[in-house]
């Protein structure tokens, strides 16, 4: 339940922001599929970008978890990940140099963790 001096969503968008205005690109643009709708294909995107979630019970206590996940936490619908890490992705995809890469993919995956609590505050 979020609080009202809750900000870990606000903490997650201003990532996203951050990365939209240094590269000019959305960080996830998830599509709708042949077989999967586009909010399983925005988790697949978030899962390739940040890796499993590591808490299995986290993952799985939200009231839609079982239309996306099954009881292993794996997606249900999309089977192949393409797993690419942030700064990967900042070196390889946006041609930052790799102290860059590192420096704002620290600053950035700080505010995107699966689990709000663990999210950098405000």
């Amino acid at each position: 339940v979020r609080g009202k001096d809750d900000t870990s969503a606000d903490m997650w968008s201003l990532a996203c922001t951050v990365f939209e205005l240094i590269t000019g690109d959305f960080l996830f643009e998830p599509r709708k599929g042949k077989n999967y709708k586009k909010n399983e294909d925005h988790l697949a995107l978030i899962t390739e970008l940040l890796g499993e979630c590591p808490n299995k019970k986290f993952l799985l206590s939200g009231k839609k978890s079982d239309k996306f996940y099954d009881k292993e936490g794996k997606l249900k619908n999309i089977k192949k990940l393409k797993y690419w890490g942030m700064k990967d992705v900042l070196i390889e995809k946006y041609r930052l140099r790799d102290f860059e890469a590192v420096a704002l993919s620290d600053f950035l995956l700080k505010m995107l963790q699966w689990e709000p609590k663990n999210r950098a505050s405000a």
